[in-house]
């Protein structure tokens, strides 16, 4: 029966029925967890979100994306709501949800598009060859065992898969991922303000006080906010990226109403960053924000009058504002976290050059820049710096100190080659994007997607190089999208070539 059909003719008594028949399994389903336990109770309601993801996939490869993207931001806050009905455990499968459905959609496409979708440009083909790197290091014994590396590929390999949907999915989608961001970003971070004004539930709590890999969610005597995500440093990557996308709607928005509620959603969510305690995302958002107001100048001489006109109070508050103190930061008690996060982010920002922070990484990467690297050009393996090289073989097979640079770290799991092989695909994708906002008719919706792109591509490398923005759930493989769509649809170069598709044509940008 259609839908028209059965809006004319509603069903016969006998047809509805039947309806509560079918929730009935259902029903049993979780009074049998119920009875058996948490754990069995866990794995229908993973099972569930499963399913929702890989029903949305069969409805259209977007709609399971859209999905994951929806999943991701909120993965840490369901993790931790399973301590309601169970006791804390290392092992925890909320993890393989997404790149299980993941691996399916990129089967799918694959099966579809054929091996050529994996070389259709030339930036596809540098990411290939990444992508075949990362799948050989699994198997590095110098990482400890098959189930480090594997570990590894979950947040390295699997995010990268992405790029590959961005080669087929309809380019008006990335303007949908981008409200999503937006959306999600502001939704996600009233909980963290939740967290701020009254502190962790029990739950989340008792999560925190059992976890052994999670060391920076203190602030002096103050834990962090997480909102819904898995640490703080996915929440400021998050809204920091959201922050970016919402000004630069604002920048292109024509409407006076639109242009105003834009701008407050990207206010809102820089004063959420504020909040995060990460001081590289918020250097991420000035810098992003001041690429975003460069790109709108036409000429050199309007981009150094809007250079003079950003920087100018920006030195002026450097020099008369005044950087909190370590003691002042300490002096907030756990009544005051809100103003002991905002003390840490207003000092790494004002005076980040005597960060111990900053000094503890430097001091980290010589050591390793001089006693490691030298001794594994060809990198430890691709799980060698993940949690799994410490949760499954109790450590790798050099002690490392915390990194906190996805560049950095890897060089040490895949070698200095495949660091630089990486470094040169997000710096085309940069220039890429800068040459076809250029290229875009000034005002058009093209334009507006191209400048945030612009925008965004900048803070993602700075962003890898003092973080792990690409090993983040939420983040990393909207990054990925983004650069794939840069690379599907930019057009660095005015070369094409047309391939047939069925009864069409299509044509094909070679970047």
């Amino acid at each position: 029966m259609s839908a028209e059909s059965l809006i004319e003719s509603p069903p016969r008594r006998s047809q509805l029925k039947l309806w509560p028949l079918g929730s009935l399994p259902l029903s049993m389903g979780i009074m049998w967890a119920l009875s058996t336990g948490g754990e069995a109770l866990r794995w229908l309601v993973l099972g569930g979100f499963g399913s929702v993801m890989v029903f949305c996939l069969m409805v259209s490869l977007e709609a399971g994306l859209i999905a994951m993207m929806i999943f991701e931001p909120l993965r840490g806050f369901l993790r931790r709501a399973q301590y309601l009905y169970l006791t804390y455990s290392q092992s925890d499968p909320i993890h393989i949800i997404t790149p299980v459905v993941t691996l399916l959609a990129f089967a799918v496409v694959l099966q579809r598009h054929r091996l050529r979708l994996l070389y259709q440009s030339r930036l596809a083909a540098l990411v290939t060859l990444l992508a075949v790197i990362y799948f050989l290091q699994i198997f590095n014994p110098l990482q400890g065992g098959l189930s480090v590396g594997l570990s590894g590929a979950m947040f390295v390999l699997i995010p990268l898969l992405w790029f590959y949907f961005a080669q087929v999915i309809k380019p008006e989608f990335l303007l949908t991922a981008f409200r999503v961001i937006v959306v999600l970003g502001l939704i996600t971070s009233l909980y963290g303000l939740y967290q701020l004004s009254f502190g962790f539930p029990a739950f989340e709590q008792y999560w925190i006080d059992n976890t052994d890999f999670y060391n920076s969610i203190s602030v002096g005597k103050v834990e962090r906010a997480l909102a819904t995500f898995s640490s703080a440093e996915e929440w400021g990557r998050y809204v920091e990226i959201g922050a970016l996308i919402a000004f630069g709607f604002a920048a292109q928005a024509t409407n006076r109403l639109r242009r105003g509620g834009w701008i407050l959603c990207g206010g809102v969510l820089s004063l959420m960053l504020l909040f995060t305690g990460q001081r590289t995302a918020m250097f991420g958002l000035i810098f992003g924000f001041l690429v975003l107001v460069l790109t709108g100048a036409r000429t050199w001489r309007a981009a150094v009058s809007r250079l003079f006109l950003l920087l100018a109070p920006a030195l002026l508050i450097g020099v008369l504002a005044k950087a909190p103190t370590n003691d002042d930061m300490l002096d907030h008690g756990d009544d005051e976290r809100a103003k002991a996060l905002l003390s840490h982010t207003a000092r790494g920002t004002l005076n980040p050059t005597k960060e111990e922070s900053l000094n503890e990484r430097l001091t980290n990467w010589t050591y390793l820049a001089t006693d490691v690297i030298p001794y594994r050009p060809l990198g430890l393996g691709l799980g060698a710096t993940s949690v799994g090289a410490w949760r499954y073989s109790g450590a790798s097979e050099t002690e490392l100190p915390p990194i906190d640079s996805y560049f950095i770290s890897l060089v040490l799991t895949c070698g200095i080659p495949t660091a630089l092989l990486l470094i040169w695909i997000l710096l085309k994708a940069t220039s890429t994007s800068w040459r076809s906002y250029r290229a875009a008719e000034p005002g058009s919706p093209e334009a507006r997607l191209w400048r945030i792109a612009a925008s965004i591509m900048p803070v993602l490398i700075l962003n890898n190089m003092f973080g792990n923005t690409f090993t983040l759930y939420s983040v990393a493989p909207f990054g990925w999208m983004l650069v794939g769509w840069i690379s599907t649809y930019g057009v660095a170069k005015e070369v094409t070539e047309t391939e047939q598709m069925g009864s069409g044509e299509r044509e094909l940008i070679v970047i």
